[in-house]
């Protein structure tokens, strides 16, 4: 099914949810779903190396559970939202909400052509772009969020037909 070949990344959208479920606040997040943009998307099997006596010319590759890097999402600065309030309640308050994430990159007419659910993410960064008097530039917001893990999730599961 590659109707949508080869995907641009420009056209996404991320959605935010509780943890521990859909809420009723959830809907609030609305606001919170347009990123210029999304980064961060690696994960990585480690391994150890294992030397087997008796055997030198070789050594076993043994995995280790897989790294998530961390999701970074910027956009223009929002005075009030929910993420904002969000970043504000962890960093300042330390009052640590996991949130899940969906990242939807977009096809033609806003299909989904993928997908990626990341669990257990919250804030440990905001950064906020530089002023210049001297440019005619919009203010980013930028934060980094660690997360448990992110997995693709399979267009076949995202699409009713």
């Amino acid at each position: 099914m590659n109707l949508f070949y080869p995907p641009v990344g420009y056209f996404f959208t991320v959605f935010f949810r509780s943890a521990s479920g859909f809420k009723p606040s959830d809907l609030l997040g609305i606001l919170d779903i347009n990123f210029k943009e999304v980064s961060g998307l690696t994960a990585e099997i480690g391994f150890d190396k294992y030397q087997e006596g008796g055997v030198n010319d070789y050594q076993h590759p043994l995995p280790k559970p897989a790294k998530f890097s961390n999701i970074t999402l910027k956009r223009g600065l929002m005075i009030d939202s929910p993420m904002v309030a969000w970043i504000q309640d962890a960093v300042q308050d330390f009052n640590i909400v996991p949130k899940h994430l969906t990242i939807i990159l977009l096809g033609p007419m806003g299909i989904p052509f993928a997908a990626w659910d990341v669990t257990n993410c919250y804030p440990v960064k905001c950064e906020i772009s530089g002023f210049n008097a001297m440019e005619s530039a919009v203010v980013i917001e930028s934060v980094e969020l660690v997360c448990q893990k992110h997995k693709r999730i399979l267009l076949s599961d995202l699409l009713p037909f």
